[in-house]
């Protein structure tokens, strides 16, 4: 082979490495590009910061990276790389299709003189588009299971709430205070809750907003009022999304209503049946055992002046009987119709009803009262009344006790009242306490006030009823 003939296989050689080595580098860039934008894909990071992440690698994969810009269309929304500019217009275009539905473009551009490998870059920008779609369609997913979760989450915490000892008041703010999170923009939303004439609103209500979503709340097939989330006018909201939500609490709040009103049923019976009785001893069986000591008495006179001096006795026996019977009565129909609580409050309540107790059972009753109590609410007066008297009146049938003391304070916007015994307590390895209907009612009333109850067990011995509720 002459020399010539070699210098020009040399050189065809050479050329042929240079491509070779060419293809292999833009082969690389192209590997490089997808693997660093796989990589920053994370599903914490927003469409526009993705995008950003596109145009900083896939730029300088391009045959002229110095020239080339690129725009991402999504949803209506273009995100533009920062060196394009509206000049250009040789393009490469992938579609970008989510869930077989098409949501944008990728586009690169190239000034109108400048070639490009058509097939290479179309191959990777379809690549991009590709990884696109499927970061979108993973995105979807996971911020509707994060929605879902803030959803379950918040029915979790409503539900968990209700069913502790609330007024209507601490209810409707539970609901605020886990429904609005929970929203699609929770710094912007507020709620209402109307129930029978009452109007309870979040803390960042304001009456310019009349954008809303709306839920009626029905007891027992009638309507009670209304459960509404509202927006500024100019935000959109998750319709199906959220109006699901909304109406699973409005459907909470009706089961608990419905509790509640069962609850005030069943107390208000109770109260009521206290009531009857203590009218009928004081109005009837009262009188009527007073009618037969003053017939014993005046039989005690008759037979005393005919000269029967046993038989006198025994009718002054009968008299003084019905005369003891009378107090009783008295002393029963003020325990069921508490006087004291309507003219003097519940403080002079309370000591009334720890003297006659002391009185009766010929036992130790003290009453301490560590500040002025003064309890305003007729009905939360009466509740706490009734509450001490079971708790007292339990200690005294069943626990045997041959002490009591209630003791009433009023601390920092905190009601507490304590009723203590010193008597058998519960037995060991029983549920505290076993709950007959005396303590089932006055865990209504407890839940009424919207105050927590506990039975506990003392270390000496006996049992300490203890309630607690927030009065401002």
């Amino acid at each position: 082979m002459d020399e010539s003939a070699i210098e020009t296989r040399v050189a065809a050689d050479a050329g042929e490495a240079a491509d070779t080595g060419q293809v292999l580098h833009e082969r690389l860039k192209e590997i490089t590009c997808l693997y660093e934008i796989r990589r920053g894909m994370g599903l914490e990071l927003s469409v526009d910061e993705v995008c950003e992440q596109v145009f900083e690698h896939l730029v300088p994969a391009m045959q002229f990276p110095e020239m080339a810009s690129a725009v991402i269309e999504l949803d209506g929304t273009a995100f533009a790389s920062r060196n394009h500019s509206g000049r250009v217009t040789h393009l490469l275009q992938s579609t970008i299709r989510v869930n077989g539905k098409i949501r944008g473009h990728l586009q690169v551009f190239y000034p109108p003189e400048k070639p490009f490998l058509v097939p290479e870059e179309q191959r990777l920008i379809d690549a991009v588009a590709s990884d696109l779609e499927m970061w979108l369609e993973r995105k979807e997913i996971d911020e509707a299971l994060r929605e879902r979760l803030k959803e379950i989450t918040c029915l979790y915490e409503i539900r968990r709430g209700l069913g502790q000892e609330l007024s209507i008041d601490r209810a409707c703010q539970q609901v605020f205070e886990h429904l609005l999170p929970a929203m699609q923009f929770p710094e912007l939303a507020s709620g209402v809750i109307e129930l029978g004439g009452r109007r309870f609103v979040s803390a960042n209500h304001s009456e310019r907003r009349t954008h809303e979503l709306r839920s009626e709340i029905n007891v027992n097939n009638k309507s009670r009022g209304c459960l509404r989330v509202f927006y500024p006018d100019d935000k959109p909201f998750l319709v199906p999304e959220e109006q699901r939500l909304i109406d699973a609490v409005s459907t909470d709040l009706e089961r608990w209503l419905e509790r509640k009103l069962l609850e005030q049923t069943l107390v208000s019976i109770a109260e009521e049946h206290q009531r009857t009785l203590g009218q009928e001893l004081h109005d009837n069986l009262g009188q009527q055992i007073a009618a037969i000591g003053y017939q014993a008495k005046a039989l005690e006179k008759k037979i005393t002046a005919s000269g029967s001096s046993d038989v006198a006795t025994i009718a002054a026996a009968i008299a003084a009987q019905a005369q003891t019977a009378v107090m009783q009565c008295k002393q029963l129909a003020q325990g069921l119709l508490p006087f004291e609580l309507e003219t003097k409050g519940l403080t002079a309540a309370l000591q009334a009803f720890a003297s006659r107790i002391a009185a009766t059972y010929k036992i130790p009753f003290d009453f301490v009262c560590k500040n002025d109590v003064v309890i305003n609410d007729n009905n939360v007066a009466l509740n706490l009344y009734r509450i001490a008297q079971e708790a007292a009146n339990n200690a005294i049938r069943h626990g045997g006790t041959q002490h009591l003391r209630i003791s009433l304070a009023s601390e920092h916007g905190v009601l507490r009242m304590s009723i203590i015994d010193n008597g058998r307590g519960f037995a060991a390895g029983k549920p505290v306490p076993t709950p007959g209907m005396g303590i089932k009612i006055m865990k209504y009333r407890a839940r009424q006030l919207g105050a927590t109850l506990h039975f506990l067990r003392r270390p000496e011995g006996g049992v300490e009823v203890r309630l607690e509720m927030r009065t401002v």
